[in-house]
């Protein structure tokens, strides 16, 4: 999405990040907290997948490694 604001290939900016040193930064959250919003989640949404989860947690603003 930010490389789409700044007229850039996605590529490129991630190039740029590494070159200058920028990094991505991930919400600092437990396993047990993460366990525990998606428990919360599935007993609400119980047929959504992965992309519903992370998507779900973006809202809340939380950043999550996808593995």
């Amino acid at each position: 999405e930010l490389s789409v604001m700044l007229g850039v290939h996605r590529n490129t900016l991630r190039r740029y990040m590494k070159h200058y040193g920028v990094e991505r930064k991930y919400s600092n959250l437990t396993n047990v907290d993460l366990d525990l919003l998606i428990t919360e989640f599935k007993k609400k949404q119980p047929d959504s997948g992965i992309r519903y989860i992370i998507g779900f947690l973006r809202r809340h603003g939380l950043q999550v490694q996808h593995r």
